[in-house]
Parts: C-alpha cells; structure tokens; sequence
C-alpha cells in the first residue's frame, strides 16, 4: 500500500467503524435491548458509558492528530481496557435473552476489526508529510455527534434519565 493511500483507508476504517457503532450502541443498545433499564446491564451501560466519553477525546487525539502521541496512545488503552472488560461482562448483562445473540458477537467482531483497522492505519500516517485532510475532516464531523451519543450515555447512566426514557418508551407503546 502507498503511504498517500494511508490515510485515506484510515478514513474509509474510521467512517464505518462510525456508522456501525451508531446501529449497535444506539439502536440496538438503546433503542431494542434497553440496556440502561436493565438492572443485569447495569455495569455494562456504564463501561458504554466511559467509551462513549472517550470516543471524541479518541476523535481529537487520535484521528485529527491534535495533542501529544503519547497522549492518544494512552487514550486508546484505557479505551481497550474498557471494552475488554465489557466482553468480560456482557453473557451475564445479557442473561435476559440467553447471552449475546450470534448476529451482535458478528457486529462486534467487524467493530473491532474496523477499530483496529483505523488505529493501525492512523498511527503508521506520516503526519509531516501525508495528507490527512480527508481524516481530519471526518473527525471533525464526526465529533459532534460523538459528543451528543457520549451525553445521552450519561443521561441514560442517572435514575432520572432513565425514568425518562422509560416514560417516553410507554408513551411510544401505547
């Protein structure tokens, strides 16, 4: 691979990691599992929690290249950390429907290889002399949004956002 093709498949890694963390940590975290009124996911809302707050910090340091490296490296490991933890938690936060059903453990294994497609890719550009105005960019409409899922999170994570989405999911169902 061409180090000007770099960034560009570290933007087309970033871009889908994006899309499909939207459909699994909102619509089907949120929106069809309820994870946040589940007293067994509990703790796993809350690690969605942590990476969903570390998420536009990753944007920034990471993928917009803003800051030291150091920096975004140690970003990167606390988010693996977290998300480590969380595959260690999840049969038990799961336990409703019998665990992870196969088609979520298929959308996180393409998270993964996607997050790490990015990061690899991200760290090997050549910040001096590649272009990185694609990524930049796309980091840059990105956080906004990340911003917005990453509060959501924390409102969902307080009994008084959660009585809220409970109300407003009875609401919808009736």
């Amino acid at each position: 691979m061409s180090p000007l093709s770099i960034p560009l498949a570290a933007a087309l890694s970033l871009g889908a990691f994006a899309a499909l963390s939207f459909y699994d940590g909102v619509v089907v975290h949120l929106v069809r599992e309820r994870l946040p009124l589940r007293e067994a996911a509990f703790l796993e809302h809350r690690l969605h929690t942590a990476r969903a707050a570390l998420f536009p910090l990753l944007l920034g340091a990471v993928f917009a290249g803003q800051g030291p490296r150091a920096l975004a490296f140690a970003l990167v490991v606390i988010d693996q950390a977290f998300e480590v933890w969380d595959m260690a938690i999840e049969r038990r936060s799961r336990s409703h429907t019998g665990g992870l059903p196969s088609s979520e453990y298929l959308v996180h294994g393409w998270l993964m290889g996607l997050r790490s497609a990015a990061l690899a890719f991200t760290f090997a550009i050549d910040r001096a002399h590649d272009d990185t105005a694609l990524l930049d960019s796309l980091a840059r409409l990105l956080a906004p949004g990340a911003v917005v899922v990453a509060a959501l999170h924390v409102v969902l994570a307080l009994p008084v956002g959660r009585a809220i989405f409970e109300r407003v999911r009875g609401l919808r169902a009736g």
